[in-house]
């Protein structure tokens, strides 16, 4: 061993900081040998506990390097010394691993097709239980630095009132969350339409925010609160598929059965060729608008998802320009006719 002590203390940190290596390594060579078996659930727990176990093997490390020492201070009414601080860190430590593994398990369990519970409820979930295990673990590192839990919380009930106060925007929009996730017409994953025509996919919904992203790819955060009062359809509630449809105008000398024909055989051939599944009642059509120069329908399909929308549109509109070019029904453009007077 060195003779300077402070040295000495230095070489045992620095020996157990390797160790967390090796044991890092050898973790890793048992997870190899779990990859091996029929679920994932364990390659996931020997990945979340890699970090955690280095984080003990280097606080055993400062334990055993300055224990000798004796450096004592007090807090509060307790004289606290080396070993305390390493019992709290390691408390500390433990209650991240357990958070961690917590997570692990909600994830995997998550992604079973079977969950009894929806998405969003379930990651709601993993999150209280996660800021319940923290706060556990808070009081218990508290009692063992000798803090008194009492005063403390009867000083935060003091305060509560105005910090309350302060935070009445944060705190509404944690009970539009609860509310959103209890409502369970919305949910993590969900496609939907705000009442300004933006359509969007659910990413998260955070106990403050829930963050969309638009078929275009942008990101939009909007507070619970505000998201809780907003009119929004849902494409995927009650069912995932939904209807969309395009308009047409064909001239008032067209045969309108020959052209009802025509663009019914079209939409079916989109159907078809885009591998949409929801083949019953596709497609229908529907003439509604005796317009100034064309007498207009509609052709309504049933796609599987919002995310098929645009691209069943784009070929619809090409294959029935198309269709009816082949067969000579114009489709005509906006025009007026002016008659002379001869007076």
């Amino acid at each position: 061993m060195l003779s300077n002590p402070y040295l000495n203390a230095l070489a045992i940190v620095a020996i157990f900081w390797l160790g967390s290596y090796i044991i890092t390594i050898a973790i890793g060579l048992i997870g190899k040998l779990t990859s091996k078996t029929k679920t994932d659930l364990d390659d996931r727990i020997i990945k979340a506990i890699k970090l955690p176990i280095r984080y003990f093997a280097i606080i055993l490390g400062f334990y055993y390097g300055f224990k000798s020492f004796a450096w004592t201070w007090t807090l509060g009414s307790k004289e606290m010394g080396i070993s305390d601080l390493m019992v709290a860190l390691v408390i500390l430590t433990a209650g991240f691993m357990i958070s961690r593994l917590v997570k692990t398990v909600f994830t995997w369990y998550g992604e079973k097709d079977n969950i009894i519970m929806s998405q969003t409820m379930f990651i709601f979930l993993r999150r209280i239980i996660n800021i319940v295990i923290y706060a556990v673990i808070l009081m218990i590192v508290f009692s063992q630095l000798g803090i008194e839990i009492t005063p403390l919380l009867a000083s935060l009930g003091i305060a509560g009132l105005a910090i309350a106060m302060g935070l009445k925007p944060t705190i509404e929009s944690l009970f539009a969350a609860l509310f959103l996730v209890m409502d369970k017409s919305i949910n993590v994953g969900d496609w939907i339409q705000l009442a300004d025509g933006t359509k969007a996919y659910i990413e998260d919904i955070s106990w403050r925010t829930v963050r969309i992203r638009t078929i275009g790819g942008n990101t939009v955060i909007v507070p619970n609160n505000v998201f809780a009062n907003e009119i929004v359809s849902s494409y995927d509630y009650p069912e995932k598929h939904f209807t969309t449809s395009i308009t047409v105008g064909v001239s008032y000398d067209t045969d309108l059965e020959k052209a009802e024909y025509i663009a019914t055989q079209a939409a079916e051939k989109v159907i078809k060729e885009e591998g949409i599944t929801l083949q019953e009642n596709n497609p229908t059509i529907r003439y509604n608008l005796l317009d100034a120069s064309s007498i207009n329908f509609s052709i309504y399909v049933k796609v599987d998802t919002v995310q098929d929308e645009g691209r069943i549109k784009h070929a619809l509109i090409k294959e029935i320009v198309k269709q009816f070019k082949e067969n000579n029904i114009e489709i005509p453009f906006p025009q007026m006719v002016i008659h002379k007077n001869n007076e």
